[in-house]
């Protein structure tokens, strides 16, 4: 789950730094079910490592597994309340409950927005990087950060769990009659053009009728 995309391109010396994927090139990859993590080799752990060097390269909540072309069960994130991000290993939803309705956003789909309804408050099992098992309780917006990256490990992107493509918009950045460089942009939001609404309408999946799956 991300704002926007930026850079990936490592520096010379820091080479496990990788590009964010997206629906425009690899659309198909993100949308294939990941596969549990039976043991930590020496390549998973790598994939710790690139997760955690990707992880300052871009503005998100979270980045799972295949946004970076792993098919392995695992994301990076960082909640409302943690200082520093952590990988969870094998996540499963094991209860859910409520239900709300609010703001979703990809770095796999780069630039575009909507609500999307997901449950209010999760519980989550899964392991550390060590393999050691934990049980966990999640709400509001930490419980929705990790329901959307959950669904990148089962080839579901936000675009699928929205009501109406009419609820997708883009930021558009507002002119304002000022020269103060330091001074903060502001957006607004603006519906897609047509052109992006074909595009998103014919990636998306959108799920049946009901909305809290896994």
């Amino acid at each position: 789950m991300g704002v926007r995309i930026a850079s990936t391109v490592a520096d010379e010396g820091s080479l496990l730094k990788q590009a964010i994927w997206s629906i425009s090139t690899q659309n198909d990859f993100l949308r294939t079910r990941t596969t549990r993590i039976k043991t930590f080799s020496t390549d998973i752990q790598r994939l710790f490592t690139d997760l955690f060097d990707t992880w300052p390269t871009v503005a998100a909540y979270g980045i799972a597994a295949p946004q970076i072309g792993s098919p392995k069960r695992l994301f990076i994130w960082k909640g409302t309340k943690m200082e520093t991000p952590e990988i969870i290993v094998n996540p499963k939803i094991i209860r859910a409950r409520g239900e709300v309705k609010d703001y979703d956003g990809c770095l796999s789909v780069p630039g575009i927005y909507g609500p999307t309804r997901r449950a209010e408050y999760i519980e989550l099992s899964g392991t550390d990087t060590q393999g050691r098992p934990w049980r966990r309780g999640f709400e509001g917006f930490d419980a929705r950060i990790i329901q959307h990256e959950v669904d990148h490990l089962e080839g579901v992107l936000f675009i699928d769990r929205i009501d109406t493509l009419d609820e997708l918009y883009t930021m558009e950045e507002i002119s304002k009659d000022t020269e103060d460089e330091d001074e903060d942009p502001e957006y607004q939001k603006t519906p897609l053009t047509e052109d992006l609404r074909r595009f998103i309408e014919m990636r998306r999946r959108p799920l049946p009728g009901y909305a809290l799956i896994w």
